[in-house]
């Protein structure tokens, strides 16, 4: 008989609470509602169950998280003004897209729930694809067949977010030169604006006294109420902004909700397939907009285009020189959805080939070192995405990847006893919302990492890869675990340090664990795929690569330092060696007799080291901005031993030249005494 956690608490009997409203006490419940079946979920792991019935307390109607004009979830549960908190009040286009995706998921069969009906899925599915479609077209919240990424939610309909930024042109139309150059130095020493390159426009920190009721030092000459009203509209414009990333998110979720709808269960009803059809409508309109953002310079997406100021997202570099922001570095939770965009539009492979990427070791409490795709912020969310789906399981250099990862937070988090993964999340510190919490070992910044604020929201994509794991896990941390239930889902976390339950929710994340768990998002998007033709996903995912032995392949060996460190080197033919009484700054070059593909597979190095040392491999021929390179550090040891590091599918990969391993930095010379007795690519069979 299973058994479940079935929220019952205040917000049952007094209607949707506020974010103060301390979680309801939670009730043992002997088995799980017959309402609730997820049949990909396996029926022995209970906890996973039990998580998954009380996220999709969610999405019940009665808490109000949905704005009926256009059926879009709102940005999050917390509503309160007095902290500043209104997440109820506008949406971002990643929630829009879970939710399709949720829908089409229940409507399918995946999560049945007693909230929302398949039927009633449907017909909430048609409002959303209907206000998809009139956004598309309306400029005032999107361009180019993309939507900015945050939609204020108004009865009238949704309005674009306040501008970041000024130009100074719009106070000279407004106000006339003279007044105007006025205007903007009192709003300059005022900081309520910062000039930007050649001071034609500036950004707007909108921090600490801003608005109308501080028009006070340099800004009480323009007091009034009049003049104030007419500085503050020009200010606090609604603007376009486009991101890739979130536009990605959405495109990716709307074609997973298309293959939930060709489900057998509705490939043949008429509201399924009318569905489809709008939903493809809406895909095939984005086109213009990808292609626009591709830089055909770099081979690259821009970040993202302001359409109201008709520029690129960028920042401005130490000589006010304007740099337009690229997504270049592969490892971050839009690396489905870039796979998917550049698949479906058939874009230039380019840009996931010029996307690099850094792996680095994780040392295990049983002394292991795992090796695995690092992540700028060290965040699981950013390496495990918010659900699979470009069958990355399905490729073994992936799958070990993910596996790796996976087994990085199991680790660090029993070590540490939090009762969740480590991601972007709040933090529990007042109102702090941060993308700094994360795994300092597998992250690429080097700042400090918040590791105290474990969240739940990624165990959901943590079980599709690994689920006696998650759910051994769950298990462990069940009594933690169950204190952030309550009748709305789940909070957003735990801070450990307080001992405190992080009183938070945000749709996107509590969307996510849903997503993730119910593990639907592989067939669904191959569904579409399969519809729209697609039998491989070589283009994305790299072709096929053969062995390559880089001791005895032909493949010539060369130390060399550009600081004059003296090195002793030896090469033969199943070896060799380097040694060296103090390392600052030296390498050894492996040059290949040809370009190889090291895409989806294994790299073992084999050694002997008679000292601790730690190197950094780059592999030439790939992309420049990041290269790819791979964090190593070998033990001492009398035995050899092996160093195993899982390599993903990915065109990045398939056009090797060379390989440079460095030793040593300027700051602390090592010495090195390492003997390489083996190193070869294993590609995957």
């Amino acid at each position: 008989m299973k058994k479940t956690i079935f929220a019952v608490g205040l917000g049952i009997l007094l209607g949707a609470g506020c974010a103060h409203v301390p979680p309801p006490e939670v009730t043992v419940v002997s088995e799980l509602p017959d309402a609730f079946h997820f049949p990909l979920v396996n029926p022995e792991h209970e906890n996973m169950q039990r998580l998954l019935a009380n996220a999709m307390g969610y999405l019940n109607p009665e808490h109000g998280l949905v704005d009926p004009v256009s059926g879009y979830p709102v940005e999050g549960w917390n509503q309160d003004s007095e902290r500043g908190l209104y997440l109820r009040s506008f949406t971002q286009l990643t929630a829009i897209g879970e939710r399709l995706e949720v829908l089409a998921n229940i409507a399918a069969g995946y999560a049945d729930n007693p909230y929302i009906s398949r039927e009633e899925a449907l017909s909430q599915l048609e409002l959303m694809t209907s206000s998809l479609l009139s956004d598309q077209n309306d400029p005032k919240v999107g361009a180019k067949g993309l939507l900015g990424n945050f939609l204020g939610l108004e009865k009238t309909g949704r309005m674009g977010p306040l501008s970041e930024e000024v130009e100074k042109q719009n106070f000279i139309d407004a106000f006339g030169e003279e007044q105007a150059a006025q205007i903007w130095s009192a709003l300059v020493a005022r900081k309520w604006i910062l000039p930007q390159q050649d001071g034609s426009f500036a950004k707007i920190p909108r921090k600490g006294e801003y608005g109308d009721k501080f028009f006070t030092g340099e800004l009480a000459p323009f007091a009034e109420s009049n003049l104030c009203a007419k500085i503050m509209a020009v200010l606090d414009t609604r603007v376009v902004q486009i991101i890739f990333g979130d536009n990605a998110n959405l495109t990716a979720s709307a074609a997973k909700a298309f293959g939930a709808l060709r489900h057998s269960t509705l490939k043949d009803d008429p509201a399924a397939v009318a569905l489809c059809e709008k939903l493809e409508r809406f895909i095939a309109r984005q086109e213009e907009g990808y292609r626009y953002l591709y830089d055909e310079k770099t081979g690259s997406f821009t970040f993202g285009w302001n359409a109201t100021h008709d520029r690129f997202t960028g920042w401005e570099d130490s000589n006010g020189k304007w740099i337009i922001g690229h997504m270049d570095y592969f490892v971050n939770e839009f690396r489905g959805p870039l796979l998917f965009v550049v698949q479906r539009f058939d874009l230039s492979a380019d840009a996931i080939r010029n996307s690099g990427f850094k792996i680095k070791p994780y040392r295990m409490a049983d002394g292991r070192d795992l090796y695995t795709l690092a992540t700028w912020h060290g965040s699981s969310f950013q390496s495990l995405g918010l659900s699979l789906f470009m069958q990355e399981l399905d490729a073994p250099g992936w799958r070990e990847n993910l596996e790796n990862s996976v087994d990085i937070e199991l680790d660090f988090s029993t070590r540490h006893k939090l009762p969740g993964f480590l991601s972007e999340a709040y933090s529990g510190k007042g109102v702090e919302y941060t993308g700094d919490i994360g795994i300092p070992d597998v992250a690429v910044t080097d700042q400090a990492r918040i590791t105290d604020a474990p969240s739940l929201y990624t165990l959901g994509v943590a079980y599709s890869i690994e689920p006696d794991k998650i759910e051994a896990f769950l298990s462990k941390h069940w009594k933690t675990i169950s204190r952030l239930f309550t009748d709305h889902g789940s909070w957003e976390g735990y801070n450990t340090t307080k001992d405190e339950v992080i009183k938070f929710q945000t749709t996107a994340h509590t969307l996510a664990l849903i997503l993730g768990g119910i593990g639907s998002a592989e067939e669904n998007m191959q569904r579409y795929l399969t519809w729209q033709g697609v039998t491989s996903l070589s283009k994305v995912q790299g072709g096929e690569s053969v062995a390559v032995d880089l001791l005895s392949g032909g493949a010539q060996w060369i130390s060399w330092s550009p600081v004059g460190d003296q090195l002793e080197s030896r090469h033969w033919r199943n070896g060799f060696r380097i040694c060296a009484d103090a390392v600052r700054n030296s390498a050894i070059t492996v040059k290949l007799p040809k370009a190889v593909s090291l895409s989806n597979g294994a790299l073992l190095i084999r050694y002997r080291s008679a000292k601790p040392l730690k190197a950094v491999i780059t592999l030439t021929g790939g992309p420049t901005v990041f290269q790819n390179e791979i964090f190593t550090r070998f033990d001492v040891t009398d035995s050899e031993q092996t160093i195993r590091i899982p390599m993903p599918g990915t065109p990045g990969l398939e056009n090797v030249t060379e390989l440079v391993i460095r030793f040593g930095d300027e700051r602390k010379p090592a010495p090195v005494d390492l003997t390489f007795s083996g190193f070869e690519f294993v590609p995957a069979r």
